[in-house]
């Protein structure tokens, strides 16, 4: 088997009772850790869309909710905004992504419509898959609890979303891929503030 970490193919060989037992215990604990309540999130980003590049800023509102977000460059000026679950702005292909799922995303955690199924083990990782309500395969590491990388697949084709750090909480660094285009955007996050919602 190989899943969604990085570029690189990760194979999987089968997992046994026990440490199929001891791979969900570290994803509940991941969960339970990840921070998904109402927030203001500040995070340098770097887009890229084919040839073009830019950098600026993501300012991210999330509410108790609903989730808003605005690109911003290094003049201040707009690139793009997400509402309602779109993101779209100058020179971006619009790009869909349930609110929900940008939560979870951000968090570097992924809950779903309930727990995993676990699709193997290879040294300290383990590859979850969710196929009930939602198409997502996420890598995790299990002495960590941590998700190294959650590959959403949508209609409208998969987000990549990478984590690297040892961070508790959400994670400070992020890449977000389009799978289907190869637009990526790399998150920093600079600061986080509790959103009274």
């Amino acid at each position: 088997m190989t899943a969604c970490a990085g570029r690189r193919a990760i194979h999987f060989a089968p997992a046994s009772v026990e440490e199929s037992a001891r791979i969900l215990a570290s994803w509940r604990q991941s969960v339970e850790r990840a921070d998904v309540g109402p927030a203001r999130l500040l995070y340098d980003a770097k887009v890229s869309q084919g040839p073009f590049r830019m950098s600026g800023t993501l300012a991210v509102k999330a509410g108790a909710r609903s989730v808003e977000a605005t690109l911003s460059g290094p003049f201040g000026d707009t690139l793009a905004s997400y509402r309602g679950g779109m993101f779209t702005g100058k020179n971006i292909k619009p790009l869909s992504i349930d609110e929900e799922e940008l939560r979870w995303l951000l968090a570097g955690a992924w809950r779903g419509s309930g727990p995993p199924e676990v699709g193997g083990a290879n040294g300290g990782q383990a590859l979850l898959r969710w196929t009930v309500g939602e198409k997502v395969e996420a890598v995790l590491d299990v002495a960590g609890s941590r998700v190294r990388s959650l590959e959403v697949k949508r209609r409208e084709g998969a987000i990549l979303a990478t984590y690297t750090g040892e961070d508790p909480g959400r994670p400070r660094q992020i890449e977000l891929e389009d799978l289907g285009s190869g637009n990526t955007m790399k998150l920093t996050l600079v600061a986080a503030e509790p959103l009274a919602d």
